[in-house]
């Protein structure tokens, strides 16, 4: 078997048939499996999925589990997945046909340990809302000690990468009663493996955006702290494994992307959680915990990009103690402009 495809479910009724019509429709045709997991409850996407996994046998498959949450679905899948590859995909997601093939390919060329590609942000009207991770050409970029950093720049979402099977052994997603940035975790748990990755200049994943309601529900303090937390712990295992200073340093940047911005922005959609407070406290964890994140340079990794200049405005905006005006200004620049600007 070449490549195992996860798609955690949960009540995925209304996406996962188009999901997996646009796996089914790759230019591989006979070398995946599509490993569908999720929790042993009532969930009418079950039924829609054992229809696929009845017509398309051995390919499409529906494993169930004790509710473990979406961490516990992809971790049940990385226990049974039986490709040379790995590649997750969201339940309400669709991919191009040939991004097996496209990925593959740029992982024979170049030797990388994962290949990432271009993606769209849609809205449920269909409307292309943002486009991220496009290069003209495909890129390589070999990790070595002065440009680390620039592994804190990559999206951590699992999704839109083609891994190596190998690079993920033995790492599994962090599994909480609720869904608390483990990708974020996940990712940056793979960093320290990664010697070289591949960027692939096509767009070939299309990710759903709903509406503003479900990033409102979704944030809270209790998953902030906990997201805290897990990043605190995740530093302790960077030491406790004898990572030298760069990776450190890359962990800081990372802490102040999703800490400081990311998880704030979130925040920022609700409106019962007070934003400057909030900003006030992530920069004290970040001042306690990420340190290094007042000595982050304007090209951490010897390159000026945009990403670059977001963080370096994120670093002043922090401060000056206007983190909080910033977000609350790109979010109405998200809002006019009918956009997803991502820090």
């Amino acid at each position: 078997m070449k490549f195992s495809i996860i798609i955690p479910v949960y009540f995925s009724q209304k996406y996962i048939g188009s999901c997996l019509d646009s796996l089914l429709a790759q230019t591989v045709t006979d070398d995946f499996e599509i490993l569908c997991c999720g929790d042993r409850v009532e969930d009418p996407s079950h039924a829609i999925i054992e229809e696929y996994a009845e017509k398309h046998q051995g390919k499409v498959q529906l494993h169930l589990q004790e509710g473990r949450g979406p961490s516990g679905a992809r971790n049940l899948g990385l226990s049974l997945a039986k490709g040379e590859y790995i590649m997750f995909v969201d339940a309400d997601d669709g991919v191009e046909p040939d991004i097996l093939t496209e990925c593959e390919k740029a992982l024979v060329d170049t030797d990388a340990d994962f290949a990432c590609v271009a993606f769209d942000r849609v809205s449920v009207d269909g409307k292309q809302r943002a486009l991220e991770q496009f290069v003209s050409g495909v890129t390589t970029v070999d990790i070595v000690p002065e440009n680390v950093a620039r592994l804190a720049f990559i999206p951590t979402a699992p999704w839109g990468k083609l891994f190596k099977r190998d690079l993920l052994s033995g790492i599994t997603f962090p599994e909480h009663p609720k869904s608390v940035y483990e990708d974020c975790i996940f990712t940056l748990s793979v960093c320290p493996r990664v010697k070289k990755y591949v960027m692939v200049p096509k767009l070939l994943y299309h990710y759903l955006v709903h509406d503003e309601q479900g990033i409102q529900t979704s944030a809270s303090l209790e998953k902030s702290e906990k997201f805290r937390s897990d990043m605190v712990e995740l530093r302790e295992r960077y030491e406790s494994d004898g990572l030298s200073e760069p990776y450190l340093r890359m962990l800081d940047i990372a802490a102040l992307i999703h800490v400081g911005a990311s998880d704030v922005h979130r925040i920022a959609s609700n409106p019962d959680i007070p934003l400057r407070k909030f900003c006030a406290g992530a920069k004290a964890f970040l001042n306690e915990s990420f340190p290094g994140w007042r000595k982050i340079k304007l090209r951490p990794y010897g390159v000026l990009t945009s990403s670059c200049i977001k963080l370096w405005i994120a670093k002043i905006c922090y401060k000056l103690n206007i983190a909080w005006l910033a977000i609350r200004f790109m979010n109405w620049m998200n809002m006019i402009l009918n956009k997803e600007v991502k820090w």
